[in-house]
């Protein structure tokens, strides 16, 4: 798990790459009941293990998640060592944890 000085480096980074006003909102999981036929309700939570985040693709390790336009996931290939986050709409988002701080 990211420490919180790590996690607002990585948040920085992304709303500078991705230019989505990423919030400084600190979440530990969110709930997804996604538009996408394939993919079943998921439970996302930091520091765990979570798959299919995308077809056929085996379980990813959570990094962090923020909240933008839509919800970014990370994982270490996707946003935190290369590539994109995972983007989930918010519509699609039946519920948001946050860290306890």
């Amino acid at each position: 798990m990211l420490t919180k000085v790590e996690w607002e480096e990585l948040r920085a980074k992304l709303d500078k790459q991705l230019k989505p006003d990423v919030k400084k909102r600190r979440i530990k999981a969110i709930k997804i009941n996604s538009a996408y036929h394939w993919q079943p309700p998921l439970y996302i939570e930091v520091g765990k293990k979570v798959g299919p985040l995308e077809p056929d693709a085996p379980p990813e390790l959570i990094v962090a998640i923020y909240e933008s336009s839509a919800f970014m996931v990370v994982t270490p290939k996707h946003g935190y060592d290369e590539g994109l986050p995972h983007f989930f709409a918010k519509e699609d988002v039946q519920q948001v944890v946050e860290f306890e701080d």
